[in-house]
């Protein structure tokens, strides 16, 4: 989860975080990339507007945040395009039909929730926690990245009807899109799941060799986006629009893979009709429950999301606000889509661990993510039917 303060002033936009100027700021560590002298385009969310700064300022803020007990977050547009036009007219109608929506899929989710096996999501969070990190810049994302497509690839062997690819960006870390492709008149509406894949540790900023395991940060994540796939695809569940799992490259640096896909698909007017983002799901800070952000968010998917917990997961569930554009929701949000962003906590009680090399499985309680498991089963097939 992409947890950042930035500033550019002698006082941060945090209350009680005095800054010195950029001039006194320092770096501490070693091996940083030539990336962190970057001017990047940065959106902090505050409504002051895009602005440019030196990406490593941006991470030494986002550190003297996390030290304050606070948390910002920002949007890198830096080359990003201009997004023209309204989305598709079938994303509009269908965020329109959702608060009367049917359930369908009752029998369906009857037999297939039970399907569903914590251990698994734990086994893929202890394959990628051992990288020495999944940050975008590093070999060790690419290696993971590469590495999440084989188990998409490995799960869906036998399907002629799935698709896995690698999405290019202009850094190292690609993004993976795995497709089950719609067989009804609505395949050419696309329903999304996903997750980020990299890992970043915020006291070596910019390092390639920064120790980084990031398991609930997000690895839980990518695990529950791999094992809902598993489960589709063992069921041999045939949807009605075309189902797309992805893991985002570049997460914790802005939002970048997401932003490069989310704003393609819009520019090429693909009709992305639902989103869910998948970040961090198994640390119980707030007990067991599911907490729905309501910021960059759309309202209408979010309560067709709760409705979900209702009927299938009966998993209590909250709300509360990022303030800030903290994980890859926010670009398809920016972008006109649809998304929704189930967390596994609220801001006051999340992972404090996440972005150190203290973020490991052992603090992790794989039964409370078996509620994100149910809802994103739930989520996937009830929305790509018909």
């Amino acid at each position: 989860m992409s947890y950042f303060s930035l500033g550019i002033i002698l006082v941060s936009s945090f209350s009680g975080i005095a800054v010195a100027g950029e001039s006194s700021l320092h770096l501490h560590g070693v091996g940083y990339g030539p990336e962190m002298d970057e001017v990047r385009l940065i959106d902090r969310g505050d409504g002051t507007g895009p602005k440019m700064m030196k990406l490593k300022d941006a991470f030494q803020y986002s550190k003297m945040a996390h030290e304050a007990g606070r948390c910002g977050g920002f949007m890198d547009l830096t080359g990003q395009p201009e997004l023209n036009g309204p989305p598709p007219v079938e994303v509009e109608s269908f965020k329109l039909n959702l608060e009367d929506r049917a359930l369908t899929q009752g029998a369906y989710l009857e037999s297939s929730l039970a399907l569903l096996d914590a251990s698994r999501v734990s086994d893929t969070v202890k394959q990628l926690s051992s990288n020495r990190n999944r940050y975008y810049r590093s070999s060790y994302g690419v290696q993971a990245a590469h590495w999440i497509a084989g188990q998409f690839r490995e799960l869906s062997r036998n399907r002629t009807d799935v698709k896995v690819e690698l999405f290019s960006h202009s850094f190292e870390q690609p993004s993976v899109i795995a497709s089950i492709a719609g067989q009804g008149p609505h395949q050419n509406e696309i329903v999304v799941i996903g997750g980020h894949e990299d890992s970043i540790n915020q006291s070596a900023f910019g390092s390639r060799e920064m120790l980084a395991p990031g398991a609930d940060d997000n690895a839980s994540g990518v695990g529950t986006v791999l094992e809902i796939f598993r489960v589709l695809i063992q069921s041999g569940f045939k949807p009605d629009r075309t189902l797309m799992f992805m893991t985002y490259a570049g997460e914790e640096v802005g939002l970048l893979g997401s932003q490069d896909i989310a704003n393609r698909f819009r520019n090429e007017g693909k009709s992305v009709v639902a989103v869910m983002q998948i970040d961090m799901t198994s640390f119980p800070g707030s007990g067991n429950q599911v907490v729905f952000i309501t910021d960059n968010v759309s309202t209408e998917l979010t309560r067709f999301s709760q409705k979900l917990m209702d009927v299938y997961v009966k998993v209590r569930w909250g709300t509360d606000r990022c303030g800030y554009a903290c994980s890859d929701h926010a670009s398809w949000n920016r972008a006109g889509y649809s998304a929704v962003m189930p967390f596994e906590a609220t801001m006051s009680a999340y992972n404090r661990d996440i972005h150190t090399t203290r973020d490991l499985i052992g603090k992790l309680d794989f039964n409370h993510g078996l509620a994100f498991l149910r809802l994103g089963l739930a989520f996937m097939s009830e929305l790509s039917m018909n």
